[in-house]
């Protein structure tokens, strides 16, 4: 039976990653740990949600507001991996990927949060046949429902980090969630009948006092929704932007890494070009040498039997 690492344990050292291989539509590499599967037990989280997006079902989790070392530990597993693809790039590619394009292609586990704010961690919840195949455990080691873990809840969950995925324009860490278990539940009182006293004397008095505060209080509540609204759309579109001008650069850069590829080659061709012309030049100089020199030496020959003729 594999043995199950706690975050605060976890050595980057002794992750494996085995080579990706063709698994059809993806190629997938595993992440092992010690050579053996690799289990992480995680902190004390609060669940924030449950969440459905196109049929897949996530729980959304928010560290302790004074402890981010679980989000920690997942942050240097995502650079650990970034890190292991650049270094093997070349082995399982053929090709040496450079690291602001796997920065681009990689889905991180984590995503950042803004100051004053909490992290928040997503997680797939496996579903075969409307079953969930995640088990969930009570304080006392009973399987409970889904429906126990309310907004607030507490619990400690057990992932094992399956391996990485490449699709065609990204990659990720393939991570199952494999077991949670409810520490603390969040109980809402609901009680059957109404405990709300009415003041019959005063009601009517305080509805006419009052109603123009909730008047004034629903306009402020839309002013600030529609604040709200215009300054999520302004950081969008500044994302965006930001988006759009890394990509020119990046582009940019890409385009001159070709033109300084093609002007090198091109160098390289003038230099054969040269060295083949010095070299044909020095042949055929050294032919008309030796040509000149066997012309000179036939002609003293003719000089000397013409005097020989002379003196007969």
């Amino acid at each position: 039976m594999s043995e199950v690492t706690r975050y605060n344990k976890l050595s980057m050292d002794n992750i494996q990653f085995e080579k990706p291989e063709n698994k059809g539509t993806v190629y997938f590499g595993n992440m092992l740990y010690d050579l053996n599967p690799l289990l992480l037990q995680s902190s004390r989280l609060i669940v924030k949600e449950i969440k459905e997006v196109d049929k897949q079902k996530y729980i959304v989790l928010e560290t302790s507001p004074s402890d981010f070392s679980f989000y920690d530990t997942l942050v240097k597993l995502d650079d650990h991996i970034l890190d292991a693809t650049y270094q093997n790039s070349e082995e399982w590619f053929n090709k040496e990927l450079p690291m602001d394009i796997l920065e681009n292609m990689y889905k991180r586990v984590t995503s950042p949060f803004k100051k004053d704010e909490v992290p928040a961690i997503q997680f797939k919840l496996p579903f075969h046949k409307e079953n969930i195949q995640t088990k969930i455990y009570n304080q006392t080691n009973e399987i409970i429902d889904i429906g126990s873990l309310v907004p607030g809840s507490t619990i400690i969950m057990m992932i094992q980090v399956k391996g990485l995925k490449f699709l065609k324009q990204n990659y990720y860490c393939d991570i199952c969630l494999s077991q949670i278990k409810l520490i603390k539940e969040t109980v809402a009182l609901n009680p059957k009948d109404c405990m709300i006293e009415e003041d019959d004397d005063n009601t009517k008095v305080m509805d006419e006092q009052y109603a123009y505060e909730i008047l004034d209080e629903e306009i402020i509540n839309n002013k600030v929704s529609d604040e709200l609204s215009e300054k999520a759309l302004a950081d969008k579109a500044l994302a965006n932007k930001e988006l759009a001008d890394k990509a020119l650069a990046d582009k940019a850069l890409a385009d001159k890494a070709l033109a300084d590829k093609a002007l090198a080659d091109k160098a390289l061709a003038d230099k054969a070009e040269k060295e083949r012309v010095e070299k044909e030049r020095s042949t055929i100089e050294s032919i008309i040498y030796e040509r000149k020199k066997k012309i000179e030496s036939e002609q003293e020959e003719l000089y000397k039997l013409e005097e020989q003729l002379k003196n007969l």
